[in-house]
């Protein structure tokens, strides 16, 4: 599993990363890439509920916002989206 994380301030990508996993997509596994992600881009980590897991599996993509973090932020939008290999 490829997950493309961005970090966004307004429409301006300010960071990305390419994370990529071989873990299978659990909740658990989905909060360990999160935190992996978030590590490389060095920003904190944003409070994961099961909602944000079930918005990925559906949509392929979930947004975190400033309020989803505990620590002050100076971004508007950590976005991660699945990357989808075409074969």
């Amino acid at each position: 599993m490829k997950i493309w994380g961005k970090l966004m301030r307004g429409d301006k990508l300010v960071k990305s990363i390419l994370h990529d996993s071989p873990l299978v997509v659990t909740p658990q596994n989905f909060v360990r890439d999160l935190q992996e992600i978030c590590y490389q881009m060095d920003v904190s980590t944003p409070v994961s509920l099961l909602t944000h897991f079930k918005h990925f599996q559906k949509f392929n993509r979930v947004k975190y916002i400033p309020r989803d973090f505990v620590e002050e932020v100076d971004f508007t939008s950590l976005i991660l989206e699945l990357v989808v290999d075409k074969k």
